[in-house]
């Protein structure tokens, strides 16, 4: 198999210009003077066992006027790396030539970025399609892998599996402490304050049991393996503004391609905690994606999803409005909502935005394929295309 291993590295203003306005929201972005988590990522990947793969690098910014220099930066990280592996890069020069020479309807346009958390996956998408990838390993750059982390990666995609192909697979995160549990607070009755009970009870049902792999609700972004029969059907949806991963799994569910765990494809999660956001605002955010989510399942009959529970259905059920705005005001400060707004303007604004984006998705998906379709039949195009590309 042809195998691309990805892994998207996010940066925003260097420490002295901190207080300038971004217009993507990333959990931990780096600032272009700091310490990046991605060498040692690429130091692991280095030592894989298996080392028949191309890696692609993806420069997330939160804001566009720093594409440049982050590329700029991110290419000086790799240099060292230029004769260890096969190394594509992109970043928003080549972005931008990419977008120069794609026919995608301008409503759609968005779909590919990056400023965001899904332009960046469906470029995750569309390279590896250009190079003729089969199976797509996507990391994230705050983590670490063993030596056989690939082999593992590679077992089961594109095998059946109770009678289904197995075409995405998802693992788990090992924390610090090397568990694949998060610390959790007592409960309070709100989905929103307590996800983190929800999440455990989804890994612990995931868990269990012999280390088969089986249907899941839940993928986490850094640790999602994709065969070409899926990212060439389904792509990432620009209506979510984070939360990807799960939402990629609910788009491939909803045409009928499952999702599967194996609780053995493990990573080491090490993301950089002074990079933190505020609590006030991790829940803002999550109010808009479960907000969106809830309104996309609706829109398509799904009002309770038990195939989605423990977790994420947790955040899907009715009445998702009025806990959104109690865990807000149980959080909000006079500074928070200065800064974010206020809980009741923050729901309206969620619920808003999921009435306005969920019916969309649709036209997304449909540009997906048809570019899809334009790549493989049209052979000039893809030599184009692939014409920009080149290692580093």
């Amino acid at each position: 198999m042809n195998i691309c291993v990805i892994v998207p590295t996010y940066w925003t203003w260097p420490s002295k210009d901190s207080h300038r306005a971004t217009s993507a929201s990333f959990d931990h972005p780096t600032p272009l003077d700091g310490t990046s988590t991605l060498v040692p990522l690429i130091e692991d990947l280095c030592a894989q066992n298996n080392q028949h793969f191309t890696l692609l690098v993806l420069v997330g910014s939160s804001h566009p006027d720093l594409g440049d220099e982050a590329g700029t930066h991110v290419r000086s990280l790799l240099d060292p790396f230029r004769k260890r592996l096969e190394i594509y890069i992109c970043d928003a020069s080549l972005a931008g030539r990419i977008m120069s020479r794609v026919e995608i309807p301008e409503a759609a346009r968005e779909m590919l970025n990056l400023v965001s958390y899904s332009g960046i996956r469906n470029f995750q998408l569309l390279i590896p399609l250009l190079l003729g990838v089969d199976v797509i390993v996507a990391l994230d750059d705050d983590e670490r892998v063993k030596p056989d982390y690939l082999d593992n990666a590679l077992k089961y995609i594109g095998r059946n599996n109770e009678g289904r192909p197995v075409l995405g697979l998802a693992g788990p995160y090992l924390q610090a402490d090397g568990s694949v549990l998060l610390n959790e607070s007592p409960s309070t009755g709100n989905p929103f304050l307590d996800k983190a009970r929800y999440i455990n009870d989804a890994m612990r049902k995931l868990s269990e049991g012999n280390g088969a792999i089986k249907s899941s609700p839940l993928t986490l972004g850094g640790n999602m393996v994709f065969h070409r029969d899926l990212f060439t059907s389904v792509c990432f949806d620009p209506g979510i503004t984070r939360g990807e991963d799960i939402d990629y799994l609910i788009n491939a569910r909803l045409q009928a391609i499952p999702w599967w765990f194996d609780p053995a494809l493990k990573i080491l999660h090490m993301p950089p905690s002074h990079y933190d956001t505020p609590p006030y605002q991790r829940t803002r955010e999550d109010v808009f994606r479960f907000l969106y989510e809830h309104e996309k399942l609706r829109m398509h009959g799904f009002i309770e999803p038990v195939w989605l529970e423990p977790y994420p259905g947790a955040l899907l059920g009715e009445g998702l409005e009025s806990q959104a705005l109690s865990a807000l005001r149980s959080q909000a400060t006079p500074e928070w909502i200065t800064r974010f707004g206020s809980p009741e303007k923050i729901v309206k604004q969620a619920m808003d935005h999921a009435k306005f984006a969920a019916p969309l998705c649709s036209l997304f998906q449909q540009a997906w394929i048809d570019l899809v379709r334009r790549i493989e039949q049209e052979p000039d195009l893809r030599a184009n295309l692939v014409s920009l590309l080149e290692i580093i």
